[in-house]
């Protein structure tokens, strides 16, 4: 009499399992990967969308781009940020948020300045009193493909420094500490495949690898506190403008 096999064997069952887990452990990173892609590549759009705000809006005002923000002190909490100025050139709060971050918030205003997922570079503007003369027109740039506007940014929990989310700098708040800008308060983020979204004041955005926009001395080693000659920062491996409203450094490398 002939027995027919109705069912898996135990070792067949752990056979299937284990190329089950085998499969996942392969595709799970590549679909991570693949997700991750398909944010960085939303972060550009958002990026390019704010980045022509702002010339929009600096066509407007005599071609004078929106200030980080004004800071003078004490500042109220209304006080608008550079994402007020520009918002109804954008009309979507969604454009700044970064879909990466989950801490990622619309702030318009200082008292929600920690909460935005994109600075923009203090170099173009950040007074801290009425007399102070530090805004920017595009007119004065020398090389507007390569002056830093906007990118990732580090949004923070409210706390009493002042720094964080809605601005960057090329030396980070924690440069007192000797740390560098990654991943730091006043820093910039590198959610995005260990590398950061930065747009420019032409119009375009991009991805770098994180380490590449450090500011670095003539010898190579990275800038970590801040410099008199502020054109020092402009000193990274792809050659960058943070300090947009300064000329070249001869020296950079």
């Amino acid at each position: 009499m002939n027995h027919r096999k109705n069912a898996f064997t135990l070792i067949e069952l752990l056979v299937v399992i284990a190329i089950i887990a085998i499969l996942a452990a392969i595709l799970f990173p590549v679909f991570a990967r693949a997700r991750e892609k398909a944010r960085q590549s939303q972060c550009v759009s958002n990026l390019n969308q704010i980045s022509k705000a702002c010339l929009a809006y600096a066509s407007d005002y005599d071609q004078t781009m929106p200030v980080v923000a004004w800071a003078v002190r004490p500042t109220p909490p209304n006080a608008p940020l550079w994402t007020e100025l520009i918002a109804p050139y954008v009309k979507n709060e969604g454009v700044f948020k970064c879909t990466s971050e989950s801490k990622a918030v619309y702030g318009a205003n200082w008292e929600n300045r920690f909460k935005l997922s994109y600075g923009m570079n203090w170099f173009w503007g950040f007074p801290y009193t009425t007399s102070m003369d530090f805004v920017v027109q595009l007119t004065k740039l020398t090389r507007p493909a390569a002056s830093i506007l906007v990118m990732d940014s580090v949004p923070i929990d409210p706390v009493a420094d002042p720094l964080g989310g809605f601005m960057v700098t090329p030396f980070g708040y924690d440069n007192r500490n000797y740390a560098l800008p990654m991943n730091k308060t006043s820093g910039y983020s590198t959610r995005h495949d260990e590398g950061t979204v930065v747009t420019f004041a032409d119009g375009h955005a991009k991805w770098f690898r994180g380490d590449q926009l450090y500011a670095r001395d003539g010898a190579g080693n990275p800038i970590i506190r801040p410099q008199n000659d502020e054109t020092l920062f402009d000193c990274n491996p792809v050659k960058l403008k943070w300090a947009v409203h300064l000329g070249d450094n001869p020296n950079c490398r």
